[in-house]
């Protein structure tokens, strides 16, 4: 079994694995219509994923959620991490179980809690594509890429 992580959000405890390798392949490829804004906005800054503040992450993935992204990547993500409220003593699953966690007073902490979720699940994901592509820059060649000989005399 996959070792448990413990993500405080607000005063509350909730608890996720890490989701399976083509679980979470399957989330990305749908994640990446929706990631790469909603990164490229966090980052802008020059920050690092993980020095984003959370508040100003929670109100991007805010501005850029809506009903599909909420049935078709935050909840099977949710599913898939098996993302437990201990105060509830519920996993995340669907929108009666969102109810059953969050009221309107606290409705923005799910928001922190998407970002947070993400964050564990493809932080290092999105920290490798950075760290490789984001270091070629016009004119390098990557180290891994041979230089085509040259055809001149």
């Amino acid at each position: 079994m996959s070792q448990v992580e413990t993500i405080i959000v607000g005063n509350r405890e909730f608890t996720c694995v890490r989701m399976n390798a083509f679980a979470a392949n399957k989330l990305l490829m749908r994640l990446q219509k929706v990631a790469v804004p909603v990164i490229g906005a966090l980052m802008g800054a020059g920050k690092d994923l993980g020095d984003v503040d959370i508040k100003v992450a929670a109100q991007v993935i805010a501005e850029n959620l809506d009903e599909s992204v909420m049935d078709n990547i935050v909840l099977p993500m949710f599913a898939e991490a098996r993302v437990y409220c201990v105060e509830t003593k519920t996993f995340i699953k669907n929108g009666t179980n969102i109810d059953q966690c969050f009221t309107t007073e606290n409705l923005f902490d799910l928001y922190e809690l998407v970002f947070e979720i993400g964050r564990y699940q493809f932080g290092p994901f999105f920290v490798s594509v950075m760290g490789r592509f984001g270091s070629l820059t016009a004119g390098k060649t990557p180290a891994h890429q041979s230089q085509a000989p040259s055809t001149k005399d």
